[in-house]
């Protein structure tokens, strides 16, 4: 390959395409045409000898050079952004582009502390913010998202990660403020005639709080309903007799924008409260944008490990 023929731009499109497996979504996501992508593609054929993309009956799929070529290409952009924002960084000026995952109850809690003084501080830099459920470090560790939030731990093979504490999570049941149960003692006898709603991000079938009932011999709760997001928890609550079992950050949200109650769940359905880690990998850990993000999201977050 003759390196005068490389072009950045180009690279910058072929790591979208190969995201996104998708001419229009590609064209879409860069604000581009579709004709300029596709011709963009061609050049990409010929500049690596493949094809890179082939169209199958569901859309595109990755060749294997394209997949060999995929998290060597996120790197070396990575480099040249981190090249780029080391030179003299200024939160007041600069331009880059922050790219977080995390889950809408986690997400909602970090932008709601830190939202005001990032805009405040930095203008024109960009949040670009992902909640689609997914495995959490996937795209963090593909170099395809800056930081994730998260109280999952990484894989014992996942060891370039880096993280730090936010705050801990508590839970709560809600429910409509029309249920039967709204004033109502909750107790394990009257819970265990209830019906309750279970988010499965990833598939799951059994309930959260599944195992705090089977502990105490109750095998048969009813679960009439599966969310695969969080989105229309809030009005699926608001306008059923169902109960979901929620982080009390949350909860007290959807109360705020939905006719629905959270109230205390009995000592026997009591989960541990869990950690929240914002991650981050080392190929960013002394990147200055980086830097000053994790130092934003600090003076919020005051906790030590």
């Amino acid at each position: 390959m003759n390196l005068s023929q490389l072009d950045l731009n180009q690279l910058i499109i072929l790591k979208q395409l190969l995201k996104e497996k998708h001419i229009s979504n590609t064209a879409l996501s860069m604000g581009l045409s579709q004709p300029s992508i596709s011709r963009s593609l061609g050049k990409l054929r010929e500049l690596f000898d493949d094809p890179l993309l082939i169209r199958m009956a569901g859309g595109y799929e990755l060749t294997p050079k394209a997949e060999s070529i995929q998290q060597d290409l996120n790197i070396i952009l990575n480099k040249v952004e981190n090249l780029v924002n080391k030179q003299n960084f200024d939160p007041k000026t600069s331009e880059a582009t922050i790219k977080v995952f995390g889950l809408p109850p986690q997400m909602n809690r970090l932008i709601d502390a830190t939202i005001a003084d990032f805009r405040e501080q930095a203008p024109h830099i960009t949040l670009e913010i992902d909640t689609l459920p997914k495995p959490h470090f996937s795209e963090l560790l593909k170099g395809d998202v800056h930081f994730v939030i998260t109280a999952h731990e990484p894989s014992s093979s996942e060891g370039l990660l880096y993280r730090m504490p936010l705050f801990k999570r508590d839970f709560e049941l809600v429910m409509s403020q029309t249920h039967p149960l709204v004033d109502t003692p909750l107790t394990i006898d009257v819970l265990r005639h209830c019906h309750f709603g279970q988010i499965s991000l990833q598939g799951e079938n059994d309930l959260s709080i599944g195992h705090c009932f089977e502990a105490l011999g109750i095998k048969d709760v009813s679960i009439p309903i599966r969310l695969k997001d969080f989105f229309s928890v809030g009005t699926v609550i608001e306008n059923t007799d169902i109960l979901f079992h929620l982080p009390s950050h949350f909860a007290d949200e959807l109360c705020r924008r939905n006719a629905i109650v959270s109230r205390k769940s009995p000592v026997e359905l009591k989960a541990n409260q869990t950690q929240m880690y914002l991650y981050w990998h080392k190929r960013y850990h002394n990147d200055p944008v980086s830097k000053w993000f994790r130092e934003l999201v600090k003076s919020k977050y005051l906790q030590c490990e």
